[in-house]
């Protein structure tokens, strides 16, 4: 029978591909359902027909599985941020471990690795440091501020609960829908360009408790911006909105311009207190580093995984002794810094200008001074560098590296690698090309960082 979108199928889901969709067959052809899990028989329409696959957006439960938990969310199914909730975290664990196994098997072809236990998180809810909400109107174009819906560019689900980041962020999303409604200002239509709100940025200092918040608009500017801006600042830092431990510290408004023919730049505004926010880290070891992060800076979302992250780094780097240290794709320099105390030179590379401005001035504010950071492309930059490290780091994109960066840290011939990804897929190719040049993953080990997502952080330790 000839196969249409739109038409209603039975699938009973086996597994789940990394991204989060289920999997299941469907005569015989595999099929991507979202929303799902294994054990899971459901209802689902197709929404793309392929030769040797399928994908189907969830229509019916006919039988759950019978690991299925109740969502802590009342927005699970609807939001799309949260895949896995009704998953048993134990369960989550699980399969992010054998989709790492699975990654190294079927695309790097190499059998026999050593994966460790996944490193799972104490926190599996308000862990977030970081959260990004939008403004926009929901199905029935009313006012909305929250989250777009998945696949549905324009459409913004209104939350007034997320448990990702903290029950004050949330406070603070509700205040802010609750201010800017009564104003009567309008969220940023990007059909036409009108309108002036954007989004809402809410930054925490998970070891400070300090609370930076980002108001974004368009420069659409309404009748009396400026002084209505002030008065959302004033209303924030007021003794009416305090929390027993969270404390707002900066309240920036950012305006960006965008016209057309011109690049787009943008414009920040400090309404109220401090220019950055203050965070820590603290490693085993005593290894402790302060940050001051600006409205636009990089940092890791989940503060307390991002320890147990560096740890892992950490604690394979030091297995040897370490000379000079090479950290591509550095960021912001967090993983050079903790390893600075441990060699005597360490060179940080990172294409991102800002990145790497700030790098250096988190070196400054922790009084490391055996770390310089130089700024460009990665492949560029390694032909330029002629210290030989005993140790290179790799934290790269999604995407990971190229066969020519592999080529180039093989020219340099370190004696150990440690690639930090964020990708079991790409880590898996570039480790086969790593294997071509002699190098052997001596572990591999996997750590949580995002509870109730498909995300899998990984740490590879290769030796020669």
């Amino acid at each position: 029978m000839q196969l249409t979108k739109g038409q209603i199928i039975e699938v009973e889901i086996s597994s789940i591909a990394f991204g989060g969709k289920g999997i299941g067959k469907y005569n015989g052809i595999t099929c991507f359902v979202d929303n799902t899990m294994p054990g899971d028989k459901v209802r689902a329409s197709l929404t793309k027909i392929k030769s040797n696959f399928l994908e189907a957006q969830f229509v019916e439960m006919i039988s759950p599985s019978k690991d299925r938990c109740e969502a802590k969310c009342k927005y699970f199914g609807t939001c799309g941020g949260c895949q896995l909730q009704s998953m048993p975290y134990e369960n989550q664990l699980k399969l992010k471990e054998q989709q790492v196994k699975d990654a190294f098997e079927r695309i790097g072809k190499i059998k026999n690795v050593n994966i460790s236990k996944i490193i799972g998180s104490e926190n599996i809810y308000y862990y977030r440091n970081k959260m990004e909400f939008s403004f926009g109107y929901d199905g029935e174009m009313k006012f909305a501020l929250g989250m777009h819906l998945p696949n549905r560019r324009f459409d913004i689900l209104d939350l007034h609960e997320c448990h990702l980041e903290s029950e004050f962020s949330a406070r603070i999303v509700n205040k802010t829908r609750d201010f800017f409604v009564e104003t009567g200002f309008e969220p940023f239509k990007y059909t036409d360009g009108s309108g002036f709100l954007k989004a809402l940025y809410i930054r925490e200092g998970k070891r400070t408790n300090e609370v930076m918040i980002n108001l974004v608009t368009s420069d659409d500017l309404p009748k009396n911006a400026e002084k209505i801006m002030q008065n959302y600042a004033d209303v924030l830092s007021s003794e009416d909105f305090k929390d027993e431990e969270k404390k707002i510290t900066s309240v920036y408004w950012t305006m960006v311009i965008a016209k057309k023919g011109v690049p787009k730049t943008s414009k920040e505004f400090l309404l109220y207190g401090k220019k950055s926010l203050t965070e820590k880290m603290i490693l085993e070891n005593g290894n402790e580093m302060v940050f001051e992060i600006l409205p636009q800076a990089f940092f890791q979302v989940n503060t307390f995984q991002a320890e147990v992250l560096y740890n892992q780094v950490v604690r394979m780097a030091v297995n040897k002794p370490q000379k000079t240290i090479f950290d591509l794709f550095c960021g912001t320099g967090t993983i050079g810094l903790f390893l600075s105390k441990y060699a005597n030179q360490v060179y940080g590379i990172e294409l991102v200008e800002d990145a790497v401005k700030v790098a250096r001035e988190n070196a400054l504010k922790n009084k490391i001074f055996n770390i310089d950071f130089f700024t460009g492309d990665v492949d560029s930059l390694l032909k330029d560098i002629k210290e030989p490290p005993s140790l290179i780091v790799i934290d790269p994109p999604r995407i990971g590296i190229t066969q020519k960066t592999a080529k180039l840290i093989n020219d340099f011939s370190p004696n150990q690698l440690i690639y930090v990804s964020c990708n079991p897929s790409t880590l898996a190719r570039d480790c086969a090309w790593l294997i071509e040049y002699g190098y052997k993953i001596k572990e591999v080990q996997p750590v949580d960082m995002f509870p109730h997502t498909y995300h899998i952080e990984c740490v590879a330790l290769l030796e020669r």
